[in-house]
């Protein structure tokens, strides 16, 4: 259908694909390092910056367990105090506890490392963030397109030179409705890709250009996270952070809780996407959290207002890609900057985007574009706490695959030798470490929804604000649909799918052979964790799973506080 369609084609110097922190930082250091050029003399340069973004708004899709370490927001924007950068709670109480089913015993300040503390750091919402940089970008006359969902990268040879963005107004058969709007062919000098983890275009320009080529496979973990309303609440800047019960001491992953203003309290539960169990469900996993004596001091006579669910790219350096290549550069989560001992991805992103911007700028005034010259975006980065921090916990993913226990014995070791192994050791995705479910133990009892405090998958979808027209394609494909029935359940004694979602997408249908996995597309939060996590390989030469998720051109949640 596309070469029916006529087309317009907008001109641009600069592209940021995706409208997070790593993209409007990057924009936004453009805007003034071309400004700072134009005020020294010399020859005036003019570009045209663009930001394109899906959510409806800038900042509807912006989702983190955001305990803000300001460092770079002092680079990017050092009055950000003065202009009304909307950070929370200033943290200045903060516990580490170890959690039983009925117990909570505190780990000592002393026996926690001082890179994971948080003492004197900023809760925040990276909604309301990423909407004030939105509001700074436009302010230094940078495009904003929000709204606008890429969905092709366009090449010119191997070179990128832009991305088409999605139809909208399509019928569910594909077909053009009376709205029709066709997408734009947005040509760019360099095209920056921070679409988040696992971004469409990111992961089709990997795959095409092999930037994985000789890397681990990137391994991600599952945020689930709500934020509780608790009239008159004041905790004094309070953060927590909690191991082991809800899960398997053989689970990745951990709790959160922070204070925010207003009364609101963020909790929320990380797991890596490495689980065995096939019946494990996080969202149900948080539940069971907020029913721990701990959890019920701090949230109790509360009402959940807010939801939402996340991967985050936790392979950490040994699964980077080749961040660089002929008119592209990748930022961000959908680079892999994510510091995975201290939960920390924000700043590591905002920082590449800079990074990115200082290079590109540089790259079009000397009008070359090539790989060979874009390289220099990885030599400064790793100059940087950017990949400093990725080298110096390189192990640490992989130090926990023995389970929590043996995780922290190896960590603590390997912390006091340098950081353990300098060579990298091959990886299995994911999606390869379920195991049939008769080898795990059924939950002793449900959880007990109250609606309030524990809510249930399908009322937590409603408070994401989750909207997609019921009528539009399903931006959601299983590629053999036979193959959950025949080849899925029969492995695991169970179809995954209907656990893993946060957001109640797959349901089981029908008995015996009419048995079939419908897709709900319309309650997708845009987590990805489907296509990261399905089990069901149909073809092992196609890098992708039995379902694939693709960026919708229309819909998605509507985040707020989150």
């Amino acid at each position: 259908m596309s070469e029916e369609i006529t087309r317009e084609s907008l001109e641009l110097d600069v592209l940021f694909v995706g409208g997070g922190p790593a993209t409007l930082a990057g924009a936004i250091r453009l805007a003034d390092l071309v400004k700072q050029r134009n005020e020294a003399g010399g020859e005036p340069l003019a570009l045209e910056i663009a930001v394109i973004e899906k959510g409806e708004a800038f900042g509807d899709h912006g989702f983190s367990g955001a305990v803000l370490d300001p460092v770079v927001l002092n680079e990017l924007l050092p009055a950000w105090r003065e202009l009304g950068c909307p950070l929370e709670k200033e943290v200045r109480r903060e516990e580490f506890m170890f959690l039983t089913p009925s117990r909570a015993m505190k780990i000592p300040t002393f026996a926690v490392p001082r890179e994971v503390r948080n003492h004197g750091y900023h809760t925040a919402s990276l909604q309301k963030l990423v909407a004030w940089l939105a509001t700074e970008a436009e302010k230094r006359g940078i495009n904003l397109l929000p709204a606008t969902t890429g969905v092709e990268v366009l090449y010119d040879g191997e070179r990128v030179v832009g991305v088409r963005t999605g139809d909208k107004g399509l019928g569910k058969d594909g077909r053009p409705k009376p709205n029709f709007e066709p997408g734009l062919d947005l040509k760019a000098k360099i095209t920056i890709f921070g679409e988040g983890p696992r971004g469409t275009l990111s992961e089709d320009l990997i795959a095409r250009k092999k930037l994985r080529e000789g890397k681990n496979p990137q391994r991600y973990s599952l945020g689930v996270k709500e934020v509780i309303r608790v009239e008159g609440q004041d905790l004094g800047g309070f953060v927590a952070t909690t191991m082991g019960w809800p899960l398997r001491s053989d689970a990745f992953g951990g709790g959160f809780f922070y204070e925010m203003g207003g009364g609101h309290l963020a909790l929320g539960l990380v797991v890596g996407l490495g689980w065995h169990d096939p019946n494990f469900d996080c969202h149900e996993a948080l539940q069971e959290l907020k029913k721990h004596p701990y959890i019920q001091n701090l949230i109790r006579g509360g009402e959940v207002v807010a939801y939402g669910a996340k991967t985050i790219p936790e392979g950490g350096y040994w699964s980077l890609p080749q961040v660089w290549t002929d008119g592209a550069l990748l930022v961000g989560d959908s680079a892999g900057f994510v510091d995975v001992k201290r939960n920390k991805g924000i700043p590591h992103a905002m920082k590449s985007g800079m990074v990115a911007a200082e290079v590109a700028l540089e790259a079009i005034v000397a009008g070359d574009l090539s790989a060979a010259r874009l390289k220099s975006y990885w030599d400064r980065l790793s100059e940087t706490f950017v990949v400093k921090d990725l080298w110096r916990q390189r192990n640490f993913r992989r130090a926990f695959e023995g389970g929590l226990y043996t995780g922290l014995a190896k960590m603590m070791f390997w912390d006091l030798t340098g950081g353990g192994s300098t060579s990298r050791h091959d990886e299995e995705p994911d999606y390869k470490a379920f195991r049939h479910g008769s080898e795990f133990a059924k939950p002793a009892s449900p959880v007990g929804f109250d609606s309030k405090v524990l809510v249930d998958k399908l009322t937590d979808v409603y408070r994401s604000g989750t909207k997609h027209r019921e009528d539009q394609p399903s931006h959601i494909q299983i590629l053999d649909a036979k193959a959950c029935v025949t080849k899925c359940m029969p492995r695991f004694g169970t179809a995954p799918c209907t656990h893993f979602c946060p957001a109640s997408v797959y349901e089981m249908q029908g008995d015996g052979d009419a048995r079939r996995i419908f897709v709900n597309f319309s309650n997708c939060v845009h987590c990805k964790t489907c296509g990261i996590l399905d089990p069901c390989d149909v073809d092992l030469a196609d890098m992708l799973q039995n379902i694939e998720w693709r960026a919708p051109a229309e819909g998605g949640p509507k985040y707020r506080y989150l």
